[in-house]
């Protein structure tokens, strides 16, 4: 496995005491064991980073496999691809064009427009970790059908959610959901109304409709996600209250 990105770039994608290799790894056995991945599998990742998923899947994938990984932000990109895709010729990076307030520096299209850089039925898996955390109701509905579009027959996506429902008040310790995400707008809640992308959480019954209505399947249960855990925050979550209702949505074409 390439070396890992430095601390500096790092934490722009998440706190410094996630573990970075360790959750990378975690999350490539999580989609071996529970998503069929394979190492001959085309491979999509939706906000890809800085690699933490392209690093230890850099060791699995065989020839016959590949890899995809598009972002908006330049210079994670850059870093993939001088030091993943340039050891890994089967392993590409791109940034997408799309505005963004977390960051991206791309006024002229949002992701409720965005069209995915790839033929239909092109990969086997697609993976959005805390890439639909950052998008409201349009740019989800969009990126959920353009996976669809551009996955084989057979194949998966996993992409984690803040996910609330009508028991979440009862069933998470720590902060309440009004108190992490305090503006409400019926089927999502915003951190930040004047920065929408900042985080975002979905009504349980919202995001149902919305996999319904582009095509895709639910796996069921939901599951805690193997890396964005409550358990990996310092006094399990209570520096980062928001991992209670980190969920793990697994779904087919329908």
């Amino acid at each position: 496995m390439s070396h890992l990105p430095p601390r500096r770039i790092r934490k722009g994608i998440s706190p410094l005491w996630f573990d970075f290799a360790d959750t990378g790894e975690d999350q490539l056995q999580f989609l071996v064991e529970l998503c069929g991945l394979q190492p001959s599998h085309r491979v999509l990742d939706i906000g890809c980073g800085v690699g933490r998923l392209a690093l230890p899947l850099s060791g699995y994938l065989n020839d016959k496999g590949a890899y995809e990984g598009f972002d908006v932000l330049d210079h994670m990109v850059d870093w993939c691809k001088q030091n993943i895709g340039s050891r890994h010729p089967n392993f590409q990076f791109r940034t997408a064009a799309v505005a963004s307030t977390t960051g991206s520096t791309f006024p002229e299209q949002t992701a409720a427009d965005y069209r995915f850089p790839y033929e239909d039925n092109s990969f086997d898996l697609a993976y959005a970790g805390s890439l639909f955390t950052h998008l409201t109701p349009a740019g989800t509905e969009n990126y959920l059908a353009e996976v669809l579009r551009t996955l084989r027959p057979g194949g998966v996506l996993v992409a984690t959610f803040n996910l609330y429902n009508a028991e979440s008040h009862q069933r998470f310790p720590g902060r309440r959901l009004e108190e992490i995400w305090p503006h409400d707008h019926g089927a999502y809640r915003l951190k930040e109304e004047d920065s929408p992308e900042s985080s975002v959480a979905y009504d349980e019954i919202y995001l149902r409709k919305a996999y319904e209505k582009v095509g895709l399947t639910i796996l069921e249960p939901f599951r805690p996600d193997a890396s964005y855990s409550a358990i990996r925050a310092p006094k399990h979550g209570n520096g980062a209250p928001h991992l209670w209702y980190t969920t793990c949505v697994i779904a087919v074409p329908a």
